[in-house]
């Protein structure tokens, strides 16, 4: 008698190696729904990702301003001083959208003595999503005139 054979009384019946057609519309139905919860949670990754980038620059464009002020006893007027003074690597002066971040050297308080911020993901300052270097200080950023 071969293997792939079941006799059940007294007929003999070839069982076929194989998924029905229920069992493979169920996997395909699971392995969907399994796909499209991923996404969700994927897609939404990219502009936290951005953000957060955006925040990491700020905080080492910001070093980079302190520091040539304790070495220049004065702000850069420009970002483009940090890197003449070799502070901070060229191409380092712009947020994650490819966008120039936004500085003053004139300061709005003691608690903020330079502007720097980035307009956010909308591009458009002021506005709320506008990402500030000084994220603690409760003055919103303005647009330096």
């Amino acid at each position: 008698m071969k293997t792939n054979q079941i006799v059940r009384r007294g007929i003999a019946r070839h069982v076929r190696p194989g998924f029905s057609l229920l069992e493979l519309t169920l996997v395909l139905v699971i392995l969907g729904v399994l796909m499209a919860v991923a996404a969700v949670n994927v897609l939404g990754q990219g502009e936290k990702a951005k953000i957060q980038a955006t925040k990491a620059t700020l905080a080492t464009i910001k070093n980079a301003v302190n520091q040539y002020h304790l070495e220049q006893s004065a702000f850069p007027t420009t970002l483009q001083l940090l890197v003449s003074a070799k502070i901070l690597e060229a191409g380092k002066l712009n947020d994650a959208w490819q966008r120039p971040l936004v500085y003053d050297p004139q300061g709005l308080d003691a608690d903020r003595p330079f502007v720097l911020f980035s307009k956010g993901p909308d591009g458009l300052s002021p506005s709320a999503d506008d990402i500030d270097a000084f994220a603690n200080v409760n003055t919103q950023p303005t647009q330096p005139q």
